[in-house]
């Protein structure tokens, strides 16, 4: 029946027009699913290659970023997606550990909350007299040392320092652990310096002079112990004070008093909140310490700037041998002046001991007692650096290259300093000539760094002594004294 065949024929004409519809959305939902996944994949893929090629491109942070805001414009990534990898690309950074130069060689993680540098520190001189002079001239290595310093969980720090010099004095220079999570609050535990004086805090490669002056001698320096510091309103007032063995370096004691030492120290910057460089960095503070001394730990020897003793003061006194001393008191006072190019820094310190005794006599006090001033001057305009308290290393401006006609940086420096001890150490302690009571001396200094690391000194020194010292028989059998001292110091010194 054709009209029946007609209806069919139109039936199928509408199939066949409606079946590609049905094909064209399948094709649709397959091409979403299959971008979907692409998307899936690429993501997968582009945190798989960061974060597998993080450790390679060290400082190619930038181009990730590019990369990644590049595939979220284009609809690859979605921007929680982005955060996402972003996050897991700078835990795993974090993790990398690299080794870089930077003021030293350093092995640490990407963010530093891990770290170790290696370095060390040779000093080697020559030191020359006068004419006449009885001792010789030499050369010597003043200092041959290797450290290990570095950083735990962030917040932990450390240093190991051994001295090698000479065949029978190594021994441990510094061995301590400090918490540094509150600036103003820092514990610190092991063996280092005693927060004592501005001169014995300055590390020995940042001092203006080859050698430190005739105060030195007198602060407790280097001790084991436990001690609190901290840094307060931005550096403005900087402090310490710890507890101590009281008998110096790698002391075994045990058979010796139980009494401990107490050192402290404080400086302030007055004027820090005024907004002049003439007196927003003048420092002034002062230290103390406390000691019921053993008199077996009774050692103290006055040196001159070419390390000559002049004054020695040790148990075995005079004629007899100290039996007990009641108790050491120091006190200190200092200033530090940097000004542009410039800095003058200065120091008191008196030591005074109370009731010593000797087997045959009765109690008796005695006192030592020092001072100095000194400046340095940045000939090629550096400008030294207070921080924390004490003066900080040179850094010149330009560094030595002979190539492009850089010379590294100059300074001059000057000191004048002295020493004196209590009339009646002549009556107890020490013997006219052996030991000079009082001394002054004046030294000149000029100084070349030719980078961060290297550096010539050249020291010329001058000490008068108030009587005679003696220092030795020649051949022959003439004593020397002498009532003055010339010398000249060369140092050549290398740290990394």
């Amino acid at each position: 029946m054709p009209p029946v065949l007609g209806k069919g024929l139109d039936v199928s004409r509408k199939k066949a027009s409606f079946l590609p519809s049905w094909g064209w959305l399948f094709h649709c939902r397959l091409l979403l699913r299959l971008k979907k996944t692409m998307k899936r994949y690429i993501c997968f893929l582009l945190s798989f290659l960061l974060l597998g090629m993080s450790p390679l491109v060290n400082g190619e942070n930038l181009a990730n970023d590019k990369l990644l805001e590049f595939l979220q414009q284009n609809g690859f990534l979605t921007k929680e997606q982005v955060s996402t990898v972003k996050e897991l690309v700078q835990k795993e950074e974090a993790k990398t550990i690299e080794a870089v130069y930077d003021d030293g060689i350093h092995i640490r993680t990407r963010d530093k909350s891990f770290d170790a540098r290696i370095g060390g520190l040779i000093q080697a001189d020559y030191v020359t007299f006068g004419s006449h002079y009885p001792i010789k001239s030499d050369f010597d290595i003043r200092r041959a040392r290797i450290l290990l310093t570095g950083r735990l969980f962030e917040y932990f720090n450390y240093k190991l320092e051994a001295e090698l010099e000479g065949a029978s004095s190594s021994h441990l220079v510094d061995a301590y652990m400090n918490f540094s999570y509150f600036p103003a609050f820092q514990p610190q535990v092991g063996q280092f310096k005693e927060p004592f004086s501005l001169e014995n805090l300055i590390s020995d490669k940042d001092l203006p002079f080859t050698e430190r002056s005739m105060a030195y001698y007198l602060t407790p320096a280097r001790d084991v112990g436990f001690m609190i510091q901290g840094n307060l309103f931005k550096d403005a007032v900087n402090y310490g004070i710890g507890i101590f063995n009281g008998d110096g370096v790698d002391a075994y004691r045990r058979s010796q008093k139980n009494d401990k030492e107490i050192a402290g120290r404080v400086v302030f910057r007055p004027f820090s909140i005024v907004k002049s460089p003439f007196v927003n960095d003048l420092q002034i503070g002062g230290s103390f310490s406390y000691h019921r001394l053993a008199p077996s730990d009774l050692n103290f020897e006055i040196k001159t700037a070419a390390r000559t003793t002049f004054f020695s003061v040790k148990s075995r006194a005079k004629y007899n041998v100290i039996q007990n001393i009641n108790s050491l008191r120091r006190f200190g006072f200092e200033m530090a002046y940097p000004y542009g190019p410039f800095v003058m820094m200065g120091e008191f310190i008196r030591d005074d001991f109370k009731d010593a005794e000797l087997s045959d006599t009765q109690s008796f006090d005695f006192s030592l007692k020092a001072w100095y001033v000194s400046s340095l001057y940045m000939i090629t305009g550096e400008k030294p650096v207070i921080k924390r308290g004490i003066l900080e290393r040179i850094m010149p401006k330009e560094p030595f290259d002979i190539k492009a006609g850089k010379w590294g940086a100059w300074g001059l420096a000057l000191r004048y300093e002295q020493f004196e001890a209590g009339e009646n150490v002549y009556d107890y302690l020490v013997q006219a000539g052996y030991s000079v009571r009082k001394a002054n001396a004046l030294t000149f200094g000029l100084n070349w760094y030719l980078n961060n690391m290297i550096r010539l000194s050249l020291d010329y020194s001058r000490t008068w002594f108030a009587q005679p010292l003696f220092l030795g028989t020649s051949p022959e059998g003439y004593s020397y004294y002498v009532n003055a001292e010339d010398s000249w110091f060369t140092r050549f010194q290398f740290e990394f």
